[in-house]
């Protein structure tokens, strides 16, 4: 068991005698001196100064004599018993007693609990921090490069992906007009490129397949109205009939394309004028569940970007990929829009991509009509 009665202090050197003049403790200071001063009187040297006024005294007396030539105070100090050993430790024990007492502090630390309490409800904050303060935040010609280096890693991941499926969301503005919300069970092949999509809303139970056949690059559409019983229609990818469906063609679906396109506009707006494009990054943003990027790009006017005027960009922090996009354009371009205002009235076409899987290993029955698990005969 340790019986040293003091408990060992840290010396600063940083504002010394600051710190001692706040920790100071008059009474341990004050015998911690005294016990100096009784030290340093039994030393020759320091008791014949300290026996000055006796000698004054003596001087004036009958029949005193003074000797003319006094040894210095330095060279009557015997040094030979200064420096012995046990002297040197007595005085490093008291000069270690009194520096103890003045930079100790006047309590334990844990020995008051209630009192650190009280230090700790003083020292906490109002409100605490929300969650979305504690992300990541960037804005400027930096997000932007930084998108464009986002989407170019998601392009090249995305050549090395065979297929996938996913639960396609999408919502367009075609002449002007607003689509209702449409939700789509999707295949996707990239090579050779195939689509198969199952509404789940919208025109709940219609399918698409493209292309039909290796021979035949058509578009086949099985209408689920009247309980399926129409028969199968076969468009052009780029017939009035479809395009009326949809603001791009089926040969422009999935994530991929959707990367090129975005990609594509990114790296004109680097190359707008300063002022012209502003975006922001925050990473604390979560969609369906999962962490993601979120950009969001406004535009100064019109001449600078005649589509849009507002682009968010949700990219998957596990997968690397876009999963989200949402468009605005401008107020002129939409039918009943309120100007300044950034909702369905303005909304020009919004895409999501949820449980994307991209293991899938998806067949090529997965993308014929005789698939027995289709209706599309």
């Amino acid at each position: 068991m340790n019986h040293f009665p003091w408990k060992p202090v840290r010396v600063a050197l940083g504002r010394t005698w600051l710190r001692l003049s706040s920790r100071l403790r008059p009474a341990i200071f004050l015998q911690s001196l005294l016990i100096v001063l009784r030290l340093a009187a039994r030393l020759p040297g320091v008791r014949h100064a300290l026996a000055w006024r006796t000698r004054r005294q003596m001087r004036g007396r009958p029949g005193h004599f003074e000797i003319t030539r006094r040894k210095s105070l330095i060279r009557r100090v015997p040094w030979h018993l200064a420096t012995n050993a046990g002297n040197v430790a007595v005085a490093v024990a008291v000069m270690a007693v009194a520096a103890g007492s003045m930079l100790a502090d006047e309590e334990p630390v844990g020995s008051n609990p209630s009192r650190i309490a009280q230090q700790v409800e003083q020292n906490r904050s109002d409100e605490p921090p929300m969650p979305e303060d504690k992300g990541m935040r960037l804005s400027g010609h930096v997000a932007l490069l930084l998108q464009v280096a986002m989407l170019e890693d998601s392009l090249t991941r995305l050549e090395q992906i065979e297929s996938y499926t996913t639960s396609f969301e999408k919502q367009e503005r075609i002449d002007g007009e607003l689509s209702e919300h449409q939700v789509l069970a999707t295949k996707i092949r990239h090579e050779p490129f195939s689509v198969y999509f199952k509404y789940e809303q919208g025109a709940v139970g219609q399918e698409i397949l493209f292309p039909i056949s290796d021979e035949d690059p058509r578009i086949l559409v099985k209408s689920a109205r009247l309980g399926g019983r129409l028969p199968a229609m076969k468009l052009e990818p780029n017939s009035p009939l479809v395009m009326g469906e949809s603001r791009y063609p089926i040969t422009m679906a999935g994530i991929k394309e959707l990367t090129k396109m975005t990609l594509e506009i990114r790296q004109q707006d680097t190359r707008k004028p300063q002022g012209a494009v502003r975006i922001d990054l925050r990473d604390d943003v979560r969609f369906d569940g999962r962490p993601v990027y979120a950009y969001t790009v406004d535009y100064a006017n019109a001449k600078v970007s005649p589509t849009y005027r507002r682009c968010v960009l949700y990219i998957d922090k596990e997968l690397k990929l876009p999963v989200f996009v949402r468009n605005w354009t401008w107020s002129n371009q939409a039918k009943g829009s309120t100007a300044g205002e950034f909702d369905d009235s303005t909304l020009i076409e919004y895409y999501a991509f949820k449980k994307i899987n991209t293991n899938a290993k998806l067949q090529r029955i997965d993308f014929a009509r005789e698939n027995g698990e289709y209706n599309l005969k």
